[in-house]
């Protein structure tokens, strides 16, 4: 007599009961994300199984079904996964059958958990909507072959629709900066949403998503395998994780995870979408046929296929992807929240920054705003003091500056073209930005980013955020151009004439002479790089006449005392008189000069 060996291993092993009580999995009420309902059910007396997710999406193919399912051994020994079909329902009432990916586990430990996963891939031009999932027995040594369901569990508040983007369970739905767990996830790691950027360069426009990950747990963790994704009114933009390498944490300790959505447009997004692709490999290449049954006491096979509609395979062999979360987008308030400053305070910075460390001081020494007549368009200087507190040498951090005005756009500093290299101890070095911003712009209510854009590169991070007072120009005898302060004590300018060539005609030339007292602040160290002050001549109708640039240090600097500015490259040959002269601040930077005015001589007729 031939053995029913599959009949007999699930009679000795299973002995399958159908138990009406659900009992639910333990959730964090402290995490909010971690509280997303999943219920486990006893399938006997040693295993429970639970649905971990159902998602739907539309591919080439067709509509992609695919699911996880979690089983536990309550015993004390090894079992065999038992060896059943996962169906789904329709909202219609059609089922279809899902196919077990091959690396599946085949068998688990005493009080070992396991997830596996099933998929199938159904060609059908309708939207599909799942209510339930059940554990189906199929006897196919009985002739007519007999199908007991052992278990079914309603699962529609659980399906991701990768057409809707979209999650219907209440606790899958995230405010900003609420920390969360990765729902059904064993890991204890908590990560909350801190920032989201908006960034423009030669790739296009993308988002970057910081994430802080915190471990609370006692052993060391690593950051799950996930991704974010952008979400508009009407469509999903795929995301990316920046960082290439495992994030490892060790027990207490915060990092940031950085994911970038990059969109080929300027985009609003609405929300991020926390999105994992479940593994699922095909046996031999082939998805697997689906089988469906068109409403209650339906059969299966051929004849309910052929009522349903065709099912076809999907031999992709990468998975599917599954929506687990959705975090709404911070609003213009949450993203531009800037704490108060006040000039020449250390700044704080982020303190898991790996750009400035915590014996790095750095402050807002000078934030001067210029207009530019003519130009179309007002200037921002800004000047920062870099100082070490520590007792050995330290690299200079290359941060980058970013205004924003009130109406939220964004403007971005340029550096000076060069800077030290490193840090001595105990001393403070000047390093100055300069900004191009509308001529509309009044300088009220600006805020200040410092960025890194070496942690997460290509993007650019925010490691300060602060309000930015600008500094109002009093024009008095002293000019502030930080570690030196300039007093002119007096001034005068007087004409000369330059013969021609060969006696043709005459040329005028300037020189302008000026008494003044230097001070330089203590401990504050520039070098030829610094800024420069820049002499213009003005005639009367508005005319620029020619300038001249002179150092505060190096070669030829000034000093105190009196001094003689001679302006040669004089762009006429008619004496002008009276004459203005404009003193400005001069920044080289990659993108040209950038200049400050900081006081303007007239002579009285």
């Amino acid at each position: 007599m031939k053995t029913n060996w599959k009949k007999a291993m699930a009679a000795a092993v299973l002995s399958i009961s159908i138990v009406a009580t659900a009992i639910p999995v333990m959730a964090d009420d402290a995490v909010p994300g971690a509280s997303i309902s999943t219920l486990s059910y006893a399938l006997n007396e040693t295993i429970a199984a639970s649905v971990k997710r159902v998602a739907v999406n539309r591919t080439t193919g067709g509509f992609q079904i695919g699911a996880v399912v979690g089983l536990t051994n309550n015993g004390n020994s090894m079992l065999r996964v038992p060896d059943y079909e996962i169906r789904v329902k329709t909202k219609e009432g059609i089922e279809y059958k899902l196919q077990p990916s091959a690396s599946n586990m085949k068998s688990i430990m005493a009080k070992e958990s396991t997830e596996l996963s099933y998929m199938v891939t159904v060609d059908r031009p309708d939207d599909i909507e799942i209510t339930d999932l059940s554990f189906v027995e199929v006897d196919e040594y009985t002739y007519p072959k007999t199908e007991k369901v052992l278990l079914s569990v309603p699962v529609n508040l659980n399906v991701w629709y990768g057409t809707k983007g979209q999650l219907t369970d209440p606790y899958a739905n995230m405010a900003w900066g609420q920390p969360f767990q990765i729902p059904g996830s064993s890991s204890p790691i908590r990560y909350t949403p801190v920032e989201l950027t908006k960034q423009n360069d030669a790739n296009g426009f993308s988002y970057l998503v910081t994430m802080m990950a915190e471990n609370p747990g006692t052993g060391n963790e690593t950051v799950s395998n996930f991704r974010m994704d952008g979400k508009t009114p009407d469509k999903l933009y795929t995301g990316k994780k920046v960082e290439q390498e495992p994030v490892t944490l060790a027990p207490g300790e915060k990092k940031y995870v950085h994911f970038a959505v990059t969109s080929d447009k300027d985009i609003n997004l609405i929300g991020l979408m926390l999105m994992t692709t479940e593994g699922f490999v095909s046996a031999g290449g082939q998805a697997g046929q689906g089988t469906s049954t068109a409403g209650a006491g339906a059969g299966t096979g051929a004849n309910a296929g052929a009522a349903a509609g065709a099912v076809t395979s999907s031999a992709t062999g990468s998975g599917f992807d599954v929506g687990r979360l959705v975090i709404a987008a911070p609003t213009p308030a949450e993203i531009n929240n800037a704490a108060g400053y006040t000039i020449g305070t250390p700044i704080a910075f982020d303190p898991l920054n790996h750009l400035v460390d915590a014996k790095t001081e750095v402050s807002l020494v000078e934030l001067h705003l210029h207009d530019n007549d003519g130009e179309g368009f007002k200037s921002v200087i800004a000047k920062f003091k870099v100082s070490n507190k520590s007792d050995m040498t330290v690299a200079f951090p290359a941060f980058q500056a970013q205004l924003v005005g009130g109406d939220g756009a964004s403007y971005s500093g340029t550096r000076q073209t060069t800077t030290a290299a490193e840090i001595m101890p105990n001393l403070g070095y000047v390093v100055s930005y300069s900004f191009m911003i509308p001529a509309s712009e009044n300088g009220e209510n600006l805020v200040m980013k410092l960025l890194d854009n070496q942690t997460a590169a290509p993007y650019s991070s925010t490691i300060a955020n602060f309000s930015a007072p600008v500094q109002k120009d009093a024009d008095d005898s002293v000019m502030s151009l930080y570690p030196f302060n300039v007093k002119l004590d007096d001034w005068t300018i007087s004409a000369y004439t330059n013969p021609g060539a060969n006696g043709q005609g005459l040329s005028y030339s300037y020189n302008l002479k000026l008494w003044l007292t230097i001070e330089h602040l203590e401990d504050v160290v520039v070098d030829q790089n610094f800024s420069k002050m820049k002499f213009e001549i003005v005639d009367s109708a508005g005319r620029i006449l020619g300038s001249q640039s002179a150092p505060l240090t190096g070669e030829n600097k000034l000093v105190s005392g009196e001094q003689t500015i001679q302006l040669n490259n004089i762009k006429t040959d008619q004496f002008s008189y009276p004459l203005t002269v404009k003193v400005y601040e001069s920044i080289d930077t990659p993108n040209g000069e950038s200049t400050r005015l900081v006081k303007t001589l007239t002579q009285t007729p």
